[in-house]
């Protein structure tokens, strides 16, 4: 299977060519960032001799243990290391076909277009209530984070939830929740702050990382 040292080798011409971008393990990260990943993860595969590349946006502030791949896209080719040029041609490829969507995303407004129905038919935003929420808070939109926790307390949302994915639950229903309901802004802003910077270290991101305001702060 291919190596981190491997993958620092191929993805030199993209690094030179696009200061904007840093390499962290396997996966080349988009500066800044701030409250999301913006990244493409050079995976291994079972073929020892492949790279298989990945793209990925996702949200920072809902906490993190790695990198998921709902909201973006292969980077179709054959990246045989031993084929000629093949570092060149992927990387090209990276840049047309995973860059300018991950340039886009700017903002949580931003975000919430890019995972759209109409962009991702089978995985957007809207079927992922415990992810929407944390993006609902974000945005300081709490009438819709709100209906989200009358629906995470009924029995057929806590019917989708396994027991790896108590945590997930337990952070929306008992953290998040009780927060709305008291329209507490700032210590919904806390809590964010506090999930981001757990998604941050988890993902090694600490010298990438740039603490900003969500809209909820700035719209006071």
């Amino acid at each position: 299977m291919t190596t981190v040292a491997q993958v620092r080798q191929a993805v030199q011409p993209l690094l030179q060519c696009n200061p904007d971008l840093a390499l962290v393990g396997r996966l080349v990260v988009l500066k800044p960032v701030q409250h999301f990943i913006r990244g493409i993860y050079i995976d291994r595969s079972l073929d020892p001799l492949l790279f298989v590349p990945t793209w990925s946006i996702l949200s920072l502030f809902e906490t993190r243990l790695d990198i998921g791949f709902l909201w973006g896209g292969r980077v179709y080719g054959v990246w045989d290391i031993t084929g000629p040029d093949v570092n060149a041609r992927m990387c090209e490829a990276i840049e047309q076909k995973a860059l300018p969507s991950m340039r886009s995303i700017k903002t949580i407004d931003d975000f919430v277009k890019f995972t759209s129905k109409e962009r991702f038919p089978d995985t957007h935003l809207d079927l992922y209530p415990a992810s929407k929420i944390f993006v609902d808070v974000a945005r300081g939109d709490l009438e819709a984070a709100s209906a989200i926790c009358a629906y995470m307390a009924t029995d057929r949302a806590k019917g989708w939830y396994l027991p790896d994915m108590q945590d997930k639950y337990d952070r929306v229903t008992k953290e998040l929740c009780p927060l709305i309901a008291a329209n507490d802004r700032p210590g919904l802003a806390r809590l964010l702050h506090g999930y981001e910077a757990q998604s941050v270290k988890n993902l090694k991101l600490e010298k990438l990382w740039e603490p900003t305001p969500f809209p909820i702060e700035q719209a006071g």
